[in-house]
């Protein structure tokens, strides 16, 4: 078994439609300045309100006569603060059965410039959401930036962020989720040392291709089945892990 490497990831940025939107897009750089600095990938959480399968072709060879054609979806995305499109490419349609108008997703993906819009051009993963209070919490995560006041100044716009009504979030939120946790930095690192431990584990066991699985994770790390899922899905999305069979995991 090989060494672990040592590299920095820089994870994409959660944020809400509305800094997207409002953000000044570099064609140069492919990437897009908003309030919280330049991004070239963007993890949100938002509803399906419209979604359309399209065909694309495209040339094998520049020589040929023949062109392949792929199968792709199209989704917009309301988050309550605006709409943006987002594109899947080259899928199996059967795959997304269960993304349809008001289903609720968690989208990673890298932002692009099309028709004078910002969208979302190439989805990397979009998973359903089943939990409500998964929105809730995810919602906190920008919340909490925006709280932080660690705002940057958008080239070309005269306002610094927004006033983003962030307090009247809070008035939906149930009685039994703790506002404070959500935003305690202690939870919240060690959270992330635990999500770390786990990729560095599954890292290790994908040096001779195997990966592990599931019930091994458990017993290297002692955490808890649920929260382990949460952590491997986090991991999935963040396109720093993959599953090759059911409960078996292992890392690009």
């Amino acid at each position: 078994m090989s060494a672990t490497r040592s590299y920095e990831y820089t994870p994409p940025i959660r944020c809400w439609i509305k800094h997207l939107l409002e953000g000044q897009y570099n064609a140069t750089e492919n990437s897009l300045y908003t309030v919280f600095g330049t991004l070239k990938r963007v993890r949100i959480v938002a509803t399906i309100t419209n979604r359309e399968e399209f065909m694309s072709k495209r040339s094998s060879d520049i020589n040929s006569l023949t062109e392949e054609v792929s199968t792709n979806l199209r989704f917009e995305l309301d988050d309550g603060t605006g709409i943006i499109s987002a594109v899947k490419w080259n899928v199996d349609v059967e795959n997304y059965g269960n993304l349809n108008n008001g289903t609720s997703v968690d989208v990673l993906g890298r932002i692009g410039f099309f028709s004078e819009k910002v969208q979302i051009n190439n989805i990397t993963f979009i998973k359903k959401i089943k939990d409500p209070n998964y929105i809730l919490l995810r919602e906190a995560d920008v919340i909490k930036k925006i709280k932080s006041g660690d705002l940057l100044e958008i080239p070309g716009n005269d306002v610094i962020g927004s006033e983003l009504e962030e307090d009247s979030f809070f008035d939906d939120i149930p009685s039994d989720i703790k506002v404070d946790k959500l935003f305690s930095e202690t939870e919240s690192l060690r959270e992330d040392k635990v999500k770390e431990e786990i990729f560095t584990i599954i890292y290790e066991y994908s040096q001779d291709g195997n990966g592990i699985s599931l019930e091994e994770l458990q017993r290297r790390t002692n955490v808890s089945e649920n929260k382990l899922r949460t952590h491997i899905n986090d991991l999935v999305m963040e396109s720093r892990i993959y599953p090759t069979e059911e409960n078996i995991y292992q890392s690009y």
